[in-house]
């Protein structure tokens, strides 16, 4: 690809590399949930109108920087120079997405400030225009440039008028103070690649499918496919030191050393109101986020961490203004006068409860990490404070906007639970009208204005001058939370003194089960009644041991017993924090779009009772006991016993894996 520096005019207000770098000015947020916050957002704003779900699929790998330099006119010495051999890439795909649309050759500004890829690619500081829109500020696909050296590629397919088109382009920023850098003459730290016009000074995106492809290949990427359309953005040469802590006092959480589980963790913390959540798609006529990381599907019946289920929960519970589970407190949120056209309009909802930490599976034997540390507490101090209360809020986009403890959302003197902490969540009434002040000024409704002030990092809500929304809901909230637990003041004084006897039995009294038993044993040679269990035993299986041959195959020795006469099917299951999931069951919560991580390819038997085999599937005798694998997917083994007694089978069965995150369980049932 050609390459176009950016002019370094003296008398242009334009900013140098290294100050675009620092515009984001967020330095308390990982730098990788603040890539996953932008990138996810921006996805999600370029939905297709209709969709069920906008899909976001993150790929960290390794590439030939050997085979990539060649690319990049005038740093490709460089690049092999400093960064030889393999190095680390992210790529961020999304589909069911427009790509990036717009006019990117018209001499008119205006017609520029319209078009979306213009915008991404050489425009910092341009918010999304349409309402309900996540991105305000603009600044922060910067983020994408700190993650690694400072080269970024975006390739994009879009349709316009039922023609589709793919385009192609980089774009590099540095700081030109820096000492070591790529674009040594450079004085401003900026260029980008692509196609260099030979009658303009202009640089245009490659737009052959064909050179596309030589590019996405070097990083196992393919093109856009059929009816697709989409963005993909290539991050190149990670920056491995980002991920280490510079507070030595910060706690280091075990996700944060590898970036696929540091994503992972950063997608459902952001974004779990969104996450394969039908209730936001039915509200708002828009699409859930379904969200893959190196193809482990978030789901939460799979990857999602306890914290993050309940606060689902609770956001669910407060955008439809009623409880969806137990235990939760929802209170309509009102500001009265000089706020909403209807003054008798509910601001919003809050929805909160006490959470136990046995439900965020922080006792024995789970002995998980607090879950304030999930929510990205790094202070010592605050986890292990004494009755810690949370409050998280979001707009309508769905990204959490940050978690406030012991805030001025929710900072009343509480009489909390021993081993508890208080959860809530605020939601907005997005739709609602503000009074027509507001509206002269510009805010036509409560999600408009609450979009103009936050922060160019999406961190915080803080009110215009003179104004008082924002400072009057956080009131309102706290009062709410603080009203509930003095509605019943013994209740209240009967949990502070229970934790009090507790704490201090704890102290003085010997532990449980100290000492002996009351209990008498039961007498040496006394038999139970489970004599006969035999007679009614049912179809069953184990497993001897297994081999893993190579990423994608795994061969799995089985012992199975088999009744007389009957049907029995074997098959997988995911095993999961909370269930068993079979194929049928994956199908039904997650879908058609990923696949079931494993399927049984082959089988092996070895014996059957006393009979040696050794038999491969396809040669399997067809007298007897019958062995059928199914060919739909599933990879069901189905074994028909049509011998008058029950046998005993040993064998092999061959798993072919899509995905090595999850646990597989071989079980049988039969008819």
């Amino acid at each position: 690809m050609q390459i176009k520096h950016a002019i370094n005019d003296v008398q242009s207000m334009s900013h140098d590399g290294g100050k675009i770098l620092q515009s984001l000015q967020n330095n308390y947020l990982p730098l990788i949930d603040i890539v996953v916050r932008e990138s996810i957002q921006n996805s999600l704003d370029a939905s297709i109108k209709g969709a069920h779900s906008a899909i976001v699929d993150f790929k960290i790998d390794k590439f030939n920087s050997e085979k990539l330099a060649p690319v990049f006119q005038e740093i490709d010495q460089k690049l092999v120079e400093m960064y030889p051999g393999y190095q680390d890439f992210l790529a961020i795909s999304d589909r069911n997405t427009y790509g990036l649309t717009g006019n990117y050759t018209s001499e008119d500004m205006k017609v520029l400030d319209n078009s979306n890829f213009h915008k991404l690619v050489f425009g910092i500081g341009k918010n999304q225009s349409q309402e309900g829109a996540g991105g305000s500020w603009g600044y922060g696909k910067t983020s994408y440039f700190r993650l690694g050296v400072g080269v970024v590629i975006y390739y994009t397919r879009i349709e316009e008028e039922g023609q589709y088109a793919e385009r192609l382009i980089a774009s590099i920023i540095e700081d030109p103070a820096k000492g070591e850098r790529l674009l040594e003459n450079n004085e401003r730290g900026i260029a980008w690649w692509g196609e260099l016009s030979t009658e303009s000074d202009r640089i245009y995106p490659i737009t052959d499918p064909e050179k596309i492809k030589e590019i996405l290949q070097i990083f196992g990427l393919e093109n856009y496919k059929k009816t697709e359309t989409g963005t993909t953005i290539i991050i190149p040469y990670l920056n491995k030191d980002e991920k280490e802590e510079v507070d030595q006092d910060a706690l280091k959480s075990p996700w944060e050393d590898r970036y696929e589980d540091a994503i992972a963790m950063a997608v459902q913390r952001w974004y779990f109101p969104r996450i394969w959540n039908e209730q936001y798609r039915e509200v708002f006529d828009s699409t859930f986020l379904e969200c893959k990381v190196n193809n482990t599907v978030i789901h939460q019946a799979l990857e999602f961490e306890p914290v993050f289920k309940i606060y689902q929960e609770l956001y669910t519970s407060a955008l439809l203004g009623k409880a969806t589970g137990t235990n939760i407190n929802i209170q309509p949120i009102n500001l009265g006068r000089n706020a909403l056209k209807n003054s008798k309009e509910e601001v919003g909802f809050l929805a909160f409860r006490e959470v136990s930490y046995e439900e965020m599976d922080m006792m024995p034997p789970n002995n998980k990490r607090s879950g304030l540390e999930y929510l990205g507490v790094k202070d010592k101090n605050i986890i292990e404070s004494s009755m810690p209360k949370v409050m998280a809020y979001c707009r309508k986009p769905g990204m959490v906007i940050e978690y406030n403890i012991n805030g001025t959302w929710a900072n009343g003197n509480l009489a909390l639970k021993e081993n508890h902490i208080l959860l809530a969540f605020f939601v907005p009434n997005s739709n609602a009208l503000l009074t027509d002040n507001f509206q002269k000024a510009g805010y036509k409704n409560l999600e408009s204005y609450l979009r103009s002030i936050e922060t160019s990092d999406h961190a915080n809500w803080e009110d215009d001058v003179n104004i008082t929304i924002v400072k009057r809901i956080k009131e309102r909230t706290n009062q709410a939370i603080t009203n509930a637990y003095q509605d019943d003041k013994d209740a209240e004084y009967t949990s502070a003194t229970s934790g009090l006897s507790r704490k201090f039995g704890a102290m003085l009294l010997p532990p449980k089960n100290f000492g002996k038993t009351s209990t008498r044993k039961k007498d040496e040679g006394q038999t139970s009644n489970n004599s006969g269990m035999s007679k009614t035993r049912g179809a069953d299986i184990s497993v001897i041991r297994s081999n893993p041959k190579d990423e994608e195959t795994v061969e799995v020795e089985f012992k199975a017993f088999i009744k007389s006469n009957s049907v029995n099917y074997v098959f997988l299951q995911v095993l999961t924090q909370e269930q068993r999931m079979d194929a049928n069951a994956w199908l039904k919560a997650i879908g058609s779009s990923v696949n079931f991580p494993f399927y049984i390819s082959d089988l092996q038997v070895n014996q059957i009772d006393e009979e040696m085999f050794g038999l491969k599937y396809s040669d399997m005798p067809s007298e007897g006991i019958i062995f059928k694998l199914s060919n739909d997917g599933s990879g069901t083994l189905e074994i028909t016993s049509e011998l008058q007694t029950d046998s005993i089978i040993e064998g092999m069965l061959v798993l072919k894996i899509y995905s090595n995150r999850y646990i597989p369980n071989v079980a049988i049932r039969s008819l």
